[in-house]
This record gives structure tokens, sequence and C-alpha cells, in this order.
């Protein structure tokens, strides 16, 4: 069957782990996603933060308990466990794809409205 995109938005209130398996499990096709300011965001290349999570600038995130944070690496996302995971990268709805690391360099700033 078709995979509908709806079903695959992401659910905030689970572990780091589930979450990484849930977007680790769409990262083709439909693509986990979730509301970042208003718009329909994406995610891909996740993995499980083993490290200490590394400073980065907050991210609002739809339904997340704890904004995101946008590192030199990629957004970092945490599950309600305090675990940390890593997307590498975004796609925002007019399928452009950048690296999670220059969300605010590439992404909501030079969106231009009509």
């Amino acid at each position: 069957g078709i995979q509908k995109k709806e079903n695959a938005e992401i659910s905030w209130d689970q572990s780091a782990e589930v979450l990484h398996n849930w977007i680790r499990g769409h990262d083709k096709v439909p693509g986990a996603w979730t509301e970042i300011n208003g718009q329909m965001v994406t995610f891909y290349g996740s993995s499980l933060l083993k490290s200490s999570v590394p400073p980065g600038e907050p991210l609002e995130i739809k339904g997340a308990k704890k904004p995101g944070l946008v590192t030199k690496n990629g957004l970092v996302l945490f599950g309600n466990d305090g675990k940390a995971l890593m997307v590498r990268s975004l796609q925002f709805e007019d399928g452009r794809m950048i690296p999670a690391s220059q969300y605010f360099s590439a992404g909501e700033t030079s969106v231009v409205e009509l």
C-alpha cells in the first residue's frame, strides 16, 4: 500500500530510541515529519547521540517537550527519557533539502513571502 505522509508525523512523547527508530523507519518514504514555525519539515539521517549534547541554537518544535538544538553537526532532538538523537538532513515543504546544521543560515530567514 501507499504510505501516507500524515501517518509519518512524529509523536514527541516517546523515548529518544523510539523517535530515532521512527525517523529511520520512514527515512525514504514518506519521511518522518513535524511542524516547525508552521511549516512541515521532514527529518532524514537520524542517529542516537551517545556523547554529551553539543552547544547549539534552540529551535521550537510543535508538540516537543523541549526545543531541538541546531548544532554544527545537525539537529539534536530530545526524547521524553532525557536522551537525545541527532538528525543530519531536513527537507522543507517545497522539496528543498538542507543539512540540519544550516537550518538558521539557510532556512526560514531566506524564505521569500509572496
